[in-house]
């Protein structure tokens, strides 16, 4: 069987949250790097116990525990957002690989708990820490009963609907990518950047107010 063959098959197997923990940029790059003995089959910490014993049998690899420098996580959980703070800057929407965040500029953002898969890639970026990975059981009974359509499918569905959702995503960038490198000019190519900043920075001052003003009162 070629590597392309066995990397696909590997990427069958991974839980498709696209959350990095392994380090790679998403479950197929993983599944790539496993396929030509480039990276331990211990570092997905969604999939845990369950994903690398598939993966020894697969490989006939010896089954071991996960890494010891990954944190294991829960498929079981999902990002809310706590729109008293949440200043509206995009940043959560643009980390999420699998579009479960909506919102616009300046405006709160929500958390589709249908469909997000607790990956946690929107918190690193989130200015005014208003995210926070819950248990999925406790979006039902206490945020969204959105989440019980997420919860009614078996993981393989879950995961198909995860991946769909991401390589969704990564196809309209690309085109996106492709279109602007059509239009923009090589001097105006810097002003895009810039741009970003500037929302960055944007952001990070109104956060700096918020918290400043609700650490007053």
């Amino acid at each position: 069987m070629s590597s392309k063959k066995i990397a696909a098959t590997i990427n069958e197997i991974l839980p498709q949250t696209q959350c990095q923990s392994c380090g790679y940029p998403d479950c197929y790059a993983y599944a790539e790097a496993i396929s030509v003995s480039r990276a331990d089959i211990n570092r997905c910490a969604p999939g845990g116990a369950k994903v690398i014993q598939a993966l020894a049998e697969l490989t006939n690899a010896t089954m071991i525990p996960l890494d010891k420098d990954i944190k294991p996580t829960d498929l079981e959980s999902t990002a809310i957002i706590d729109e008293e703070f949440c200043i509206g800057c995009t940043l959560c929407i643009d980390a999420c690989p699998i579009d479960a965040i909506i919102g616009s500029a300046k405006k709160n953002h929500s958390i589709l708990n249908s469909l997000c898969s607790g990956c946690g890639l929107c918190l690193p970026p989130c200015p005014t820490n208003c995210i926070n990975i819950v248990p999925l059981d406790r979006s039902v009974s206490q945020i969204k009963p959105a989440s019980l359509q997420l919860m009614k499918l078996d993981q393989a569905s879950r995961s198909k609907l995860w991946k769909e959702k991401y390589d969704s995503k990564q196809a309209r960038h690309e085109k996106k990518a492709a279109e602007m490198e059509k239009r923009v000019s090589p001097e105006n190519k810097n002003s895009l950047h810039i741009s970003k900043a500037q929302r960055i920075a944007s952001a990070m001052k109104i956060a700096r107010k918020r918290l400043t003003g609700s650490h007053l009162n």
